[in-house]
């Protein structure tokens, strides 16, 4: 079991890296959501279910869909660097 906890705290630390200093927006927010589910596993973990599922459904699913939604409006109206 403590293979799997070092593996979920390496995969949390190597995506919030990748967050923070990735150039591409589209791919921050990818990392971003993936994120939040591998959050959502180490919650699991501690026995946090309640936490778990709100990460999912607030932290992966709807601050997800609204940045992706949100930089697909901001390529739209012609902000190339988003």
């Amino acid at each position: 079991m403590l293979l799997i906890d070092t593996l979920l705290l390496v995969l949390l630390l190597w995506l919030g890296f990748k967050i923070t200093f990735t150039k591409d927006h589209f791919n921050a927010i990818i990392h971003f959501i993936v994120f939040g589910m591998i959050l959502a596993l180490a919650w699991v973990r501690l026995g946090a279910f309640d936490l778990a599922l709100a990460e999912i459904a607030l932290g992966a699913g709807i601050t997800g869909a609204l940045l992706l939604d949100t930089i697909t409006f901001l390529k739209k109206i012609g902000r190339e660097d988003a």
